[in-house]
């Protein structure tokens, strides 16, 4: 059920949504006037109260729900099948639409236009919900009325669940939205119209449909150029290199770069270092701001203490924040921290001592909480279990083996598919060894593959002398598990193999031998 920021007439949502009320039959009297104040999307959810929005899929029909819908207390319902409708026994009035998608994608557009807060979203090819995650954490644990998208929300139909569902005074609304297909990130863009555009990560990552890395890149950047086109901010990754290269060729002032340096042998980063790191082309620039963050400490839950450096209008600051973050969510918390400077500091005009001392050294990073399947951490005692089975690309993956490079001790690491690849399919799995070597010991790292291109990752990762075992059941993985020692082990694969499940009845019935 989707709360609406306020009460709408259905002669309102009518001509929000270009469509024609008709009233119950057997019923003069009009309804135009009916008050709304829910939505509902699905009848298996709270229904009463509601106006029912049947939504088409590829394998359902919202229309079939419409009777049950009523029965459940719906007080109206838009449809768009008229057949359909004409065969029902309906009490309830009814508004007819063209489409009842673009109906919805046009109510929603209408609530984020009159509540108007102060728009960011969140792109890349990794990254978004955490990003997303943490810029909200921040924002309002300074006080300010913020909204987000929920979840991982991130299409036309998750958005717009987001925006509708906007509070009457949010002054900040955080959405993620994300691509599958060339052209979705451009209508995503102008449906949400972001004042802020954050592009926290660019790889490779759905290449059946977006065909090849610089199609990638062009539709991921879409976001920061509208926002740019529209004299907002954007915050870009330039630790990417191609994304780096984007950060030079945009024309534009109101641009920060931020980035965390991959270290390959997770030592900690000299102050000396600091501009090693920045291009000096990018120093040369006449107004340069950017945030840099790098891993210092890490606990064996993978708790984090991280260096910041940051250079605001020729101002330059540096201290550390204590986290309950990977090393890898760096560049998220980087991000994070470059959309909060800025704000506070150009948008509400605050000084850089208060902006650190008063807002992000009292900000408990431990009551982060991210999303389910995003390096989850669970310590059981004799061995500590990470939980990233949400999905996974190369980007995504080749985060987690670093992070996991920073502890020592024996690991074992669960792998299954990296899907939506394409042609490339087949190579990014040979890589995945090339990826390990970078970040692991051979002597105590162990794998376990399963799934489509498990030949290619069990391939590899042999060429570079690690250990590798196939797996097909639950059964299998756990049996030989219980005959090796280790002190971590980790589960990653892409969202459709259902590794979260595996991870649940691991952390659930495991019992070592």
């Amino acid at each position: 059920m989707i709360e609406l920021p306020f009460e709408l007439t259905l002669r309102e949502i009518s001509q929000i949504c270009e469509g024609k009320i008709f009233q119950p039959r057997n019923d003069s009297q009009s309804s135009d006037e009916l008050k709304i104040k829910y939505l509902s999307l699905d009848t298996r959810e709270q229904v009463s109260e509601c106006l029912f929005v049947p939504l088409k899929g590829s394998r359902f029909d919202g229309h079939d729900f419409i009777e049950e819908a009523q029965k459940k207390g719906a007080k109206a319902t838009i449809f768009s099948d008229y057949e359909k409708i004409k065969k029902l026994n309906l009490s309830i009035p009814c508004i007819f639409v063209e489409d009842t998608k673009e109906a919805f994608l046009k109510l929603s557009s209408y609530i984020r236009k009159r509540v108007n807060p102060l728009v960011i979203a969140v792109g890349g090819s990794a990254g978004k919900t955490t990003t997303k995650e943490l810029i909200y954490f921040m924002l309002n644990c300074s006080g300010l009325s913020v909204h987000k998208s929920k979840k991982s929300f991130n299409n036309e139909i998750g958005v717009s669940i987001s925006m509708s569902s906007l509070k009457k005074d949010t002054e900040i609304a955080v959405f993620e939205i994300g691509t599958s297909s060339l052209g979705e990130i451009e209508k995503l863009t102008k449906f949400v119209e972001p004042d802020f555009g954050v592009l926290v990560s660019y790889g490779k990552e759905h290449l059946e449909g977006l065909r090849s890395p610089e199609f990638i890149l062009k539709e991921e950047t879409y976001l920061t150029d509208f926002v740019a086109g529209k004299d907002g901010a954007v915050f870009i990754n330039i630790g990417i290199e191609e994304l780096k290269d984007y950060f030079l060729r945009l024309n534009f002032h109101k641009k920060v770069g931020f980035l965390m340096p991959l270290q390959k042998n997770h030592k900690k980063i000299s102050k000396e270092k600091f501009f090693g790191f920045i291009e000096p082309e990018l120093l040369k620039m006449p107004r340069f701001d950017f945030v840099l963050v790098y891993p210092c400490n890490v606990s064996r839950k993978f708790e984090t203490e991280f260096g910041i450096y940051l250079s605001f209008s020729g101002e330059k600051k540096e201290f550390h924040i204590r986290t309950n973050l990977a090393p890898h969510f760096g560049s998220n918390l980087a991000s994070a921290l470059s959309v909060f400077i800025f704000f506070f500091h150009y948008v509400k005009g605050e000084n850089f001592e208060s902006i650190i001392n008063e807002r992000i050294q009292k900000i408990n990073f431990f009551d982060f909480k991210n999303e389910s399947g995003r390096f989850n951490v669970f310590d059981l005692g004799k061995f500590v279990v990470v939980d990233d089975s949400y999905n996974s690309n190369p980007l995504s993956l080749s985060a987690l083996l670093y992070s996991a490079g920073f502890q020592k001790g024996k690991k074992v690491f669960v792998i299954g598919d990296m899907l939506e690849l394409g042609e490339f399919s087949a190579t990014e799995h040979l890589k995945i060894g090339e990826v390990a070597d970078v970040y692991l010991e051979k002597d105590s790292s162990f794998f376990f593959v399963s799934g489509e291109f498990e030949k290619y990752m069990e391939e590899g990762l042999r060429r570079k002398g690690f250990q590798v075992s196939v797996f097909k059941k639950n059964d299998e993985l756990f049996e030989s598990l219980r005959k090796i020692d280790f002190d971590f082990i980790f589960f990653k694969a892409s969202r459709a193999r259902k590794f979260d499940l595996i991870a649940r009845d691991f952390i659930n019935n495991f019992k070592p031998s």
